[in-house]
This record gives C-alpha cells, structure tokens and sequence, in this order.
C-alpha cells in the first residue's frame, strides 16, 4: 500500500493582520496533485483537520473540495480526530460527523479507537485522548491530575493490545493523535491548555506493527524505537502557524508498505506561510537584513542591543510597512525602557493586543497568546459586522 500521512492541517488558523490573499486551498490543491503523482491509495490525516471544533462554514467547504477531489481519484481518506475537533465527551457531535451521515465508502472519520481495514492493511487509530472522559466517571473524580493521566495512559496501551487480538495480520499501522515523550516539541505547546503525560515509543512499540503515524507535534520528525526498530513519525503541523515554526520544513510523508515499512519520504509543503523574524544586535545588523526575503514574509522585528542611530530602526520600520508581505510589530528587548514600536500609525486594537501580549513577561498570558488573539478577533468581527 502506498499512502500520504498528514497531520495538523488547523484549518482556519488566525491570520495575521494584513494576511488578505492568504488560500489554504493551494496547500491542498498541492497535496492532491502528489497523491495522483505518487499514485496513493489512502491519505491518513492524524488529527486537527480544523483549528477549532466548530469551524467556519468556508473552512469546512474548503476541506469538503479536497475530501471530493481524492474521491474522484479513486484515493481513500481515513481521519483520526485531533484535540481541536475532537469531542471532549464522546456523545458530542462533531463537524466531521456529517460524512458518516453520508453513504460514502472512501472516507473513513475514526472518533474512537477502532480498527480499519483499508485494502488488506489494518489502520489501528488512537484519537485524542481527553482526560475528561475520565473524569467524568464517578469512581476517578477524587483523583489527582496525574493519577488520572497514568491512568489514562495505561488503559491506552491496554485498549492498543485489545484491538491488536482482533485482528489476524502483521499488517497493521497505528495513527494517533498524542504525543511521545522522545518527540520534540513545537508551536503547539501555545495552542494546547491541556496537561500531558507524554507515553515512550518504548511502552507503544508492538512487534506487528509497522508504521505509527502520528500527530499533535507540529515539529516534523522521525523516532525510531529501540525495541524493533520502528518508525514513530510526526510529519509536523501541514502549514506555519506563528513565528515559533518559522524556520520548520512544513509537509507530509509519502509511505510505502508491504510485509514491513519499504519507503518514506518527506514531500516540502512549497505554499507554506513564510516568516522572518529581523533581529537587531546593534548598528550592523541593518546591513544584514534581506529585502527580497521580507517581500513574501511575514515579518516582524526583535531589537535586541542599543543603537547609535535610533533614526535606523523607524527608517526601517517605514520600508517594512511598504514592502513586507505582511509587517506585523516591533519588539524591543532592550533594558532602555524603551516602548515596543507599532507598525502602524493609528491604534489598532489587534496590534495593540499583540504588541502587549508580546512584550509581557507573564508566562501564563504567553501561554494563552493565540486563544487571547482568538477571541479578540471574534469580538472585533462581531463590532464590524
């Protein structure tokens, strides 16, 4: 079987300010023309189609557009679901609930663990595993986080050795949505609030089972277990987020299997958002900075060390507000007191936001940065509508 495995699409993420032209469908468009190039037979998405639960009407026409298109390349779909659309609680209904409503034998949306036998090939699938499923039941209420995470944990493991007895094949490939404790964190440790007790690969790894197709982890990566010497892999979050993945290769993985794992390959997402992050040590570093880069970057500015000619730093802000693709702040780290400089010269309420946000030292509001924007954002839109 030859399959593409994606992960972290959040469609609907925030934009930037400024970020007018902005099209996901390119994106997808892309991953469409590869998968009839590489002549798949399935895409695997593991987890966060969407950024939110309830998304917009034209993020979910948009996805439905590439769910139509696989289908009339005869290409199936199996989707686990994320912590960004999952249900909390198993008896909420979710967006993607709608294609199970449907009579349509190519698209698979796994809400539970389950197994799926896609042509000859058993996909094990882990959704996100929302602790208040636990929670919820009489019997663990008294319990401490933790306790109710190492429990968690271990009914996990239990319920992948429970579905892998159901099953008579060494062909089975395991896709979840969590993450591994060998694995590097990225961006989403912003946009997830939840605490998490990360299993080792060591305690996944299964002896028949030859590809784990994982996500969560926006960083792209492959671990390899000790045990059997399995692939663990996170193809990393489908496009750039914020300025945390802004040197990060975005994509997917092309995979081929038989008896065993026979090829991977990472395929580079050429559409995914660009930032540049100018930093400013002192003086010099203006001669450093690279104009053609800023043309389709989102870029922002880091002033880092004092300067002779503070003249510098607002003529470059002038150039940026003209040429960049999008301009979004300064940040000026410096121990002057200096004020954090707009990019614009009226207030804007989003940059205003941002701008505190960036320059607090508060963890927690760190933390929270992107639902804060969220949220701002959607009280904004309904003052404007």
């Amino acid at each position: 079987m030859r399959f593409f495995h994606l992960a972290d699409l959040h469609i609907g993420f925030p934009l930037k300010n400024g970020e007018n032209n902005f099209n996901f469908q390119n994106t997808l468009d892309f991953v469409i023309e590869k998968a009839k190039e590489y002549k798949v037979d399935l895409v695997v998405i593991a987890g966060d189609v969407f950024h939110k639960r309830d998304p917009e009407v034209r993020d979910e026409k948009l996805f439905a557009r590439f769910v139509n298109a696989l289908a009339e390349s005869n290409i199936e779909i199996l989707i686990v679901t994320g912590n960004h659309e999952g249900a909390p609680f198993r008896e909420r209904s979710i967006h993607l609930d709608l294609y199970n409503e449907l009579p349509l034998k190519f698209i698979h949306i796994s809400k539970m663990p389950e197994v799926i036998s896609i042509k000859g090939v058993n996909f094990i699938t882990l959704p996100y595993p929302f602790k208040t499923n636990i929670l919820s039941k009489e019997e663990y209420r008294d319990k401490s986080e933790d306790e109710v995470l190492n429990i968690l944990n271990r009914r996990l493991l239990s319920i992948v050795d429970e579905l892998i007895s159901e099953v008579n094949s060494e062909k089975n490939i395991l896709v979840a949505h969590m993450p591994v404790s060998e694995g590097v964190i990225g961006f989403e440790q912003y946009i997830n609030f939840s605490k998490e007790l990360p299993l080792s690969i060591e305690e996944l790894d299964r002896s028949n089972i030859i590809y784990y197709a994982l996500g969560h982890l926006h960083k792209n990566q492959i671990i390899k277990s000790r045990k059997y010497e399995h692939t663990f892999a996170y193809p990393g979050s489908l496009d750039r987020l914020d300025f945390g993945e802004e040197n990060d290769p975005k994509g997917f993985f092309f995979v081929e299997v038989e008896d065993s794992l026979k090829a991977i390959e990472f395929i580079e997402n050429p559409f995914a958002r660009k930032f540049y992050t100018i930093q400013i040590e002192n003086d010099s570093s203006f001669d450093n900075i690279n104009f053609e880069k800023i043309k389709d970057s989102i870029v922002r500015v880091v002033v880092k060390g004092n300067l002779e000619d503070e003249g510098k730093l607002r003529t470059l802000i002038d150039k940026l507000k003209n040429s960049a693709y999008v301009f979004t702040q300064v940040i000026d780290e410096r121990d002057t007191g200096a004020v954090v400089l707009s990019s614009v010269s009226e207030v804007d309420p989003m940059k205003a936001i941002e701008e505190y946000l960036d320059k607090s030292k508060d963890a927690r509001l760190k933390k929270l940065r992107e639902r804060i924007l969220e949220e701002a954002r959607n009280i904004l839109g309904e003052l404007n509508a």
